[in-house]
């Protein structure tokens, strides 16, 4: 008995298929596009990653540092790429993408704007820091030592829900006229 790799799509295809990714959920980073393809079963990280340095390569994409990775995004060449050679990329990706591109792009634009850090420190605790950003920079970072990793991931969860609220509180007490 042999046992054969499953069959991959060619390269081009798949190259398609995370330009048409792009440009529907545009912009975002390599996590977020792997969270997509891995979610539903599209593609895994190396394939993706080799189609995106090949994209970047010849000029059909374009990557940007963030402080937490790159950021890609299709350029002119890309979609005119999209516009000549878009049927190759599968009807049920088109339709899926269609159907949850929306959705995604939201949580994509929650996740930039409320994002958080977990590391534990040399003294054994956890550190939880909690952002929230604007156009590329953050208007409030909070930073809390915490004793288990478990109360970290609670906060960090919580944390898109409180931030306002949070904020608020911050500028009304700190802008306070003392008694």
């Amino acid at each position: 008995m042999s046992l054969t790799p499953p069959k991959r799509p060619p390269d081009d295809e798949q190259r398609l298929v995370v330009l048409y990714a792009l440009e529907q959920l545009q912009p975002c980073t390599e996590l977020q596009l792997l969270q997509f393809f891995a979610d539903n079963d599209i593609m895994n990280y190396f394939d993706m990653m080799i189609a995106l340095q090949g994209l970047c390569a010849r000029g059909q994409a374009v990557r940007s540092q963030r402080r937490a990775g790159y950021l890609y995004q299709p350029t002119p060449a890309g979609e005119e790429a999209l516009q000549l050679f878009g049927g190759r990329v599968p009807m049920s990706v088109k339709k899926l993408l269609e159907e949850t591109g929306a959705s995604w792009r939201e949580r994509f634009a929650q996740e930039d704007q409320y994002g958080f850090d977990i590391r534990q420190t040399s003294r054994g605790e956890f550190e939880v820091t909690l952002s929230v950003r604007e156009q590329d920079m953050d208007t409030l970072r909070l930073s809390l030592a915490l004793p288990t990793r478990d109360l970290a991931r609670q906060l960090a969860e919580r944390w898109p829900q409180k931030a306002g609220q949070i904020y608020e509180y911050v500028i009304r007490t700190l802008s306070e006229e003392a008694e």
